[in-house]
C-alpha cells in the first residue's frame, strides 16, 4: 500500500498543535482528518475486495507477423463506486503489454480492446493484471494483482515452398527410387536451363530453339502425385550447432523452414512426422489433417536449441523409424554429417539436406564444403544463408558444378 506523506505530515503537525495550545478548534480538526483518512481506506479496501477482470477475447494462437486483438473486462461486484483504476497487464508476451486507466460505478463494468503483432514464436501468458486502485480523495493506493490469465501460443512463420522438392528427378521405376510415379505434372510452371542430371524428355525445345543454349521445363512440386508413404522432417537443435542472437540466428531460420515444410506437405495431403530434440524429446509420428498440423506447429512454437544431443545421436535414436520408401529431410546447421546421412538413406530412403551457413552466422562450418560431401553420396542439398529469402533459397538445389552456381539466389 502507497499512502501520500504529505497527508500524514498535515495530521501530525495538527496533532502537535493540538498538543501544545490544546485548541478545540485543531482538535476537532485532528478527528476530522482522522476519520476522513480512515474512511477513506476503508472505501479502497472494499473495492479492493470487489474488482475482478479477465480476457474475454483472446485467440489461442496466432503466427509470426500477423496481428492479433484481445478483449479486456474489469468488473466492480461492490455496492461502492471505484475512484480511479489503473491496469497493467502482467505479461511476458514480447512487444506489447495493455495499459488502462478507468473508474467503475457500482455494479459496473469496463472493457477495453487492445491489438498488436505477434513478433516472436513461443508459448506465452495474457490477461494477469496488476491493479493499482486509489481511494476517492487521493490519499491512498494498493496494488493488486489479479490472475486470470489465458495461454496464447505463436506459431513461427511459413512461407510456401511450392518448387522445393524432396525427391529427385528420376523415371518412375529407376534405382531404388521407384516408390514415387512422377515428379512432373503436366504443366510447366517455368523454364531453366539445362544441367546434367536433367531429363532429356524434359527439354523445352522452343525456347532451346530461342535462346540457343539447352532449356527444361520445371514443374511445380505442389502438383506432383507421389506414391512415396511417409515424410520425416528432422530438426537439429543442439545447442553448440546455433549461432547469432536475437531473431537472426540459425535456430528461427530452421524452425521456420520446418514450419514451412509441415505446412507445404500436409495441406497437401501428406504424412508428415517430426523429430527433434530441444529441453526434451520431440517425436511425432507420420500423419495428417489440421488436428496434426497444430499439434506440430505447437511443438515448433517452443523448441528452442538446448539439447545437448549430437545430429548423429539423434538420428541413431530413432532410425528404425524410417521405413524403406521414407523421405527425409535433414535441417541442420551442423558439419560433418555425411556418415550419420548416409547411414539413414542405406536404409532405402531418400534424404535431403537444408544446410543453414553456419559461417554466416558467427560459426565455423562452411555449407558448401558439407554440400559437396553429402552431393557425392547422392544426397540431394539446399543451402541457406544469413540474410537470404527462405522461398528463394529453398528454390533449387546446391549442384556441383564447374559453374558459379550454389543454388541460392
Amino acid at each position: 500500500m502507497r499512502v501520500r506523506w504529505p497527508i500524514i505530515v498535515i495530521l501530525l503537525l495538527t496533532l502537535t498543535l493540538a498538543l501544545a495550545t490544546g485548541s478545540t478548534m485543531l482538535w476537532r480538526f485532528f478527528v476530522f482528518l482522522v476519520a476522513l483518512l480512515f474512511m477513506s481506506y476503508l472505501w479502497m479496501r472494499l473495492n479492493t475486495r470487489h474488482i475482478d477482470g479477465k480476457v474475454t477475447k483472446l485467440s489461442p494462437f496466432c503466427r509470426v507477423g500477423e496481428r492479433f486483438e484481445e478483449e479486456f473486462t474489469f468488473y466492480n461486484n461492490g455496492r461502492l463506486p471505484t475512484a480511479s483504476i489503473e491496469v497493467k497487464e502482467d505479461t511476458d508476451f514480447p512487444g506489447h503489454q495493455s495499459v488502462a486507466t478507468f473508474h467503475l460505478p457500482a455494479q459496473g463494468t469496463y472493457s477495453w480492446r487492445s491489438e498488436g503483432i505477434c513478433q516472436r514464436r513461443g508459448s506465452y501468458d495474457r490477461g494477469n493484471f496488476i491493479v493499482k486502485i486509489t481511494d476517492p480523495l487521493g490519499f491512498f493506493s494498493v496494488k493488486e494483482r489479479i490472475m486470470n490469465g489465458r495461454n496464447i501460443i505463436v506459431y513461427p512463420p511459413t512461407f510456401a515452398l511450392p518448387f522445393f522438392q524432396a525427391l529427385p528427378h528420376q523415371e518412375p521405376g529407376s534405382s531404388k527410387r521407384r516408390w514415387f510415379t512422377s515428379e512432373s505434372g503436366t504443366n510447366a510452371a517455368r523454364v531453366r536451363q539445362y544441367i546434367s542430371s536433367d531429363s532429356f524428355r524434359n527439354i523445352h525445345w522452343r525456347t532451346t530453339a530461342h535462346t540457343g543454349n539447352l532449356m527444361v521445363k520445371e514443374f511445380d512440386p505442389d502438383r506432383v502425385n507421389y506414391a512415396y508413404k511417409d515424410i520425416w522432417i528432422v530438426l537439429d537443435m543442439q545447442s553448440t550447432a546455433h549461432f547469432s542472437k536475437g531473431d537472426e540466428t540459425t535456430e528461427e531460420y530452421a524452425v521456420t523452414i520446418a514450419a514451412s515444410l509441415v505446412k507445404k506437405y500436409i495441406d497437401n495431403g501428406k504424412n508428415v512426422g517430426l523429430i527433434s530434440s530441444g529441453d526434451r524429446s520431440f517425436l511425432f509420428l507420420p500423419d495428417t489433417g489440421d488436428e496434426h498440423q497444430q499439434e506440430l506447429m505447437r511443438a515448433l512454437a517452443v523448441i528452442q536449441a538446448t539439447s545437448k544431443l549430437s545430429l548423429d545421436a539423434l538420428l541413431a535414436s530413432q532410425e528404425e523409424r524410417f521405413e524403406p520408401g521414407a523421405a527425409i529431410v535433414v535441417i541442420t546447421p551442423s558439419g560433418n554429417i555425411q556418415v550419420p546421412l548416409r547411414r539413414v538413406a542405406n536404409r532405402g530412403t531418400v534424404v535431403t539436406a537444408v544446410l543453414l551457413d553456419a559461417a554466416g552466422f558467427g560459426g565455423k562450418v562452411k555449407a558448401e564444403e558439407t554440400a559437396r560431401g553429402l552431393i557425392s553420396s547422392g544426397m540431394h542439398v539446399y543451402i541457406v544463408r544469413r540474410g537470404a529469402e527462405i522461398v528463394r533459397a529453398l528454390d533449387s538445389r546446391f549442384i556441383l558444378s564447374p559453374l558459379p552456381f550454389t543454388g541460392v539466389r
